[in-house]
C-alpha cells in the first residue's frame, strides 16, 4: 500500500543556552519559500520582496522596516565581501517567528514555525 508521507525540510533556530531557563525543544521551522536574489537588484529590495510576498502583511501593507530586525547595508556588505574571497556566508535572522536565511550564493530562504497559524489575526511587524 503506497504512503502518501509528504517531506518536509525543517530546521533548528539555534539559542544561546545561557539564556535558557529550563529545558526547552528548540523552535522547529519548515521551509515555506525559496528566492533568487536578481544580480541586477539590490538585496534589501529583493529581500524585501521576498518578505512581504511570504508573510502577507494585513490590509495590503507593503512597507517593512528591515532595520528593525537587521542591518541590512551592513548584510550587503557581508555577502559582498564573501564573494570576493570565495567564501560561503550565511546569516539567520527572525521576524515575527518566521526564520529568514540569506546566502552567499544569492539565495533567500524563508522558513515558518512549524506551529505557525497563518489565518489568525496575529501581530505583525509591517509598518
Amino acid at each position: 500500500m503506497p504512503s502518501n508521507i509528504l517531506a518536509t525540510e525543517t530546521t533548528s533556530w539555534f539559542e544561546n543556552k545561557e539564556n535558557s531557563s529550563g529545558p526547552r525543544v528548540p523552535a522547529q521551522h519548515a521551509l515555506t519559500a525559496t528566492y533568487s536574489i536578481e544580480p541586477n537588484q539590490s538585496l534589501t529590495v529583493c529581500l524585501i520582496e521576498a518578505l512581504v510576498d511570504t508573510l502577507q502583511p494585513p490590509n495590503g501593507q507593503t512597507s517593512l522596516s528591515l532595520y528593525t530586525y537587521v542591518n541590512p547595508d551592513a548584510l550587503e556588505k557581508l555577502l559582498e565581501a564573501s564573494k570576493t574571497k570565495e567564501s560561503g556566508v550565511e546569516v539567520r535572522f527572525t521576524i515575527d517567528d518566521y526564520l529568514v536565511t540569506v546566502r552567499s550564493n544569492n539565495t533567500i530562504l524563508i522558513y515558518e514555525p512549524l506551529n505557525a497559524h497563518r489565518s489568525t489575526g496575529g501581530k505583525s511587524s509591517f509598518a
